[in-house]
């Protein structure tokens, strides 16, 4: 990330740290609580939704809904929660004013008892949210109409750009990586494909920029980030391994993709 001719980078003292804290903790409401009191610290506003999932957004300086999003898969994937939360640190301690909100999103990977069926962390499977061609998919499954019940939290995609996740990767690979999830989501033939090939591009030039190498892999995304990436543009990092250094790798890489990403 350039700001003059200073680059600035991800800090792995920092993200060790943050690896200690998370790997400390007991279970994913601990895990929660030290997410959500982190980006406090940080100035971010924090939502949680009626199925357990935290929002805590860094408000950007112009009003519209486009807010990019920094998706923590889960609670387990410590690789994913220090690299977003370096990022939103490193962007406050810069004084780096992005333009559009920028929204971190921990999902809650606790099943519903009453819906086991569903996967509980997307908060997505709301009528008013879901496509036509994705809601068949549930055919038989209770889905919810948001204006019925008060959900105004959930992930509502009509507000949102693109979406970033990092995870640790274990393929082999001793660089950064990039989740090729187009084939995937070019069985439905969206027409919003053409903002993932987008995306991916955006993320190859953040990486060059960062002066890294990569390998793009072929990624069958689960579920969750199937459906997401038919609703939204999307683009999944992956770090060598959860190993600090390599996160901070990736780290940067998002940092530099999320600033790409806000002159959109």
């Amino acid at each position: 990330m350039y700001k003059g001719d200073t680059l600035y980078k991800c800090s792995e003292e920092r993200i060790k740290v943050l690896f200690d804290v998370f790997s400390a903790c007991a279970d994913r409401k601990a895990v929660s609580k030290v997410f959500s009191e982190k980006m406090k610290t940080l100035g971010a506003q924090i939502v949680t939704d009626d199925l357990g999932n935290t929002y805590a957004s860094l408000n950007g300086s112009v009003a519209d809904s486009k807010k990019t999003v920094i998706s923590c898969p889960d609670s387990e994937d410590i690789t994913s929660l220090a690299s977003a939360l370096e990022v939103c640190e490193t962007l406050v301690n810069s004084e780096n004013e992005l333009k559009h909100t920028l929204s971190v999103l921990l999902w809650n990977d606790e099943p519903a008892s009453d819906r086991p069926q569903l996967v509980p962390a997307m908060g997505l499977l709301c009528e008013d949210y879901l496509p036509e061609e994705i809601r068949r998919d549930y055919t038989g499954i209770q889905t919810e109409k948001a204006s019925d019940n008060g959900i105004i939290h959930r992930l509502n995609t009509s507000g949102y750009g693109p979406l970033f996740e990092v995870h640790a990767n274990h393929a082999g690979i001793d660089c950064i990586g990039i989740a090729d999830i187009v084939p995937a989501v070019k069985s439905r033939m969206r027409g919003e494909l053409r903002y993932n090939e987008k995306l991916m591009k955006l993320t190859e030039d953040a990486i060059a920029g960062c002066g890294m190498k990569y390998e793009t892999l072929h990624y069958a995304p689960k579920r969750d980030t199937w459906i997401a990436a038919h609703m939204m543009p999307s683009a999944v990092i992956l770090a060598g391994s959860d190993d600090t250094r390599k996160c901070a790798d990736a780290a940067t890489v998002l940092l530099s993709a999320v600033l790409l990403a806000d002159k959109m």
